[in-house]
């Protein structure tokens, strides 16, 4: 991150809360969220500024809130777009799922092709809950699900197995 976009933002905090900031503070806040790239930052200052009603400045958390956003509603987004296309793959016995968790979500509990070829259609409602369910689960666990290959060799072993 930037320092002097950061001590704009914060002194743009500052201002709407009515308080100076200590030097202290500030490197406070700047080590908690060095991480994270300028635009995510402002655009969560933007929002924090908008939003925040009191006369003192926010603590990290809210900041940390209003960057990321609700991660409860991200997982379930992200759930249930990875369930659309996994319906949407049925008959596509060759894809690799991009995002991790359905990878690993569709080679072990799932093996997708098995799956694809039983798979009844009055039963994918309830596969999609279940689904959803074992996204967000595998979503807050830090065990990794899958090694991670270079492109290169992506590349190389896309085709094997197809006739």
């Amino acid at each position: 991150m930037n320092e002097k976009r950061f001590m704009a933002a914060m002194k743009a905090l500052a201002v709407n809360a009515g308080v100076e900031l200590p030097k202290d503070v500030l490197t406070l806040y700047f080590k908690a969220l060095k991480h994270i790239p300028d635009q995510e930052f402002e655009q969560g200052i933007k929002d924090v500024l908008l939003s925040w009603e009191y006369n003192r400045i926010p603590p990290l958390a809210v900041i940390i809130k209003a960057i990321k956003g609700d991660t409860k509603n991200q997982i379930e987004d992200r759930a249930e777009i990875q369930a659309t296309f996994v319906i949407s793959s049925i008959g596509d016995y060759g894809i690799i799922f991009e995002d991790p968790i359905t990878q690993h979500l569709m080679s072990t509990r799932w093996p997708f092709r098995s799956w694809g070829t039983s798979v009844l259609e009055s039963e994918l409602k309830w596969w999609v809950k279940d689904f959803k369910e074992a996204y967000r689960a595998f979503s807050g666990s830090e065990t990794p699900l899958m090694i991670e290959v270079t492109p290169e060799l992506k590349k190389l072993t896309a085709d094997i197995g197809l006739l």
